[in-house]
């Protein structure tokens, strides 16, 4: 059970990847800068970062009782994970000027 859910996690970074690829073709394709493959590889993995921190931080709030789970404490473990993937991903796809 493990293995397909590591396997499920790795099929959603390649597909992730393809369409950032794509983005990058079509990028070249007008003249632009591309990405390293690396940059894209951590985007995508920066993406399914915040995609599995916010979603699992919006199910939360959707249960809370107000005993143990308030949008503070939501805010505490779930906003992290956000703040560090838009970091990554951040850092991954900005280009520099020139």
């Amino acid at each position: 059970m493990a293995i397909l859910f590591v396997l499920m996690l790795v099929a959603l970074v390649a597909v992730i990847f393809v369409i950032l690829e794509r983005r990058e073709r079509r990028r070249v394709a007008a003249g632009e800068t591309r990405l390293s493959a690396l940059r894209l590889v951590l985007g995508a993995a920066a993406a399914l970062l915040m995609l599995f921190a916010g979603g699992c931080s919006l199910l939360f709030l959707m249960n809370q009782d107000g005993e143990y789970v308030t949008v503070g404490s939501v805010a505490i473990v779930g906003l992290q994970g956000l703040a560090v993937g838009a970091l990554v991903w951040w850092l991954a796809m900005r280009r520099k000027p020139g």
